[in-house]
């Protein structure tokens, strides 16, 4: 059984796809309890460098928020906050949660959810950050971000064509840790240069320039 630890509200973004605007607001209603840590080794994924305390929530926020995103239209004021307290009261391999007589099956929940958290530890093991660079896959100087980039326009098989040295499992932690943590300024190319440059030579773009150099010299 993995053991969940208590996760930045960025992180808690990419795990129930709730907006970390959402989950804020969630906490400055009361709604759920949150955790203020100290950030000290920076740079902390997806946190910029400083010293300063960040928001964080536990297992039981998590499952709360991802349950209560799917019910809010159902739920009353007074309904949120006994579910939020049913799940607090939970064990963490209860698969159902209650109060009075409502009861909700989470097995598919928390079976999403683990697989979200351990595609974070991976990203957390497979990528690497310094400071000042883009965080990079452990063993190489390619950037994740370039190459979570790349899956917008080319498959995984094309990724590894481009960089045969990465495995499947390292494309996916870069997909997984660019989520968690988006890249901040310009985004990269949704394509690599070679097969950019392949596309523009198969229009024959570089045909007509190669002719209007000729024609230049004539």
């Amino acid at each position: 059984m993995i053991e969940i630890q208590p996760v930045t509200l960025r992180e808690a973004q990419f795990l129930i796809g709730m907006s970390e605007k959402d989950i804020n607001r969630a906490i400055d209603r009361g709604e759920v309890e949150k955790i203020s840590e100290p950030e000290e080794d920076m740079p902390v994924h997806g946190v910029g460098k400083g010293r300063r305390r960040v928001r964080k929530i536990g297992l039981s926020e998590l499952l709360f928020l991802a349950l209560e995103k799917q019910m809010h239209a159902d739920l009353t004021p007074t309904g949120r906050r006994k579910l939020y307290q049913a799940f607090k009261k939970n064990e963490a391999k209860a698969r159902t949660v209650s109060f009075g007589p409502f009861k909700a099956n989470i097995t598919e929940i928390q079976r999403n959810f683990l697989s979200k958290y351990k595609k974070l530890l991976d990203a957390k093991k497979n990528i690497l950050e310094e400071d000042g660079t883009d965080p990079v896959i452990k063993g190489t100087d390619i950037s994740a971000y370039r190459v979570a980039a790349l899956t917008l326009g080319q498959t995984i098989k094309e990724i590894k064509a481009d960089y045969p040295t990465l495995t499947e499992e390292q494309i996916e932690s870069a997909i997984a840790y660019t989520e968690a943590y988006p890249k901040p300024g310009r985004p990269y190319p949704v394509r690599s240069f070679r097969r950019a440059a392949g596309a523009l030579a198969e229009m024959g773009i570089f045909d007509a320039i190669e002719t209007g150099t000729e024609s230049a010299k004539e």
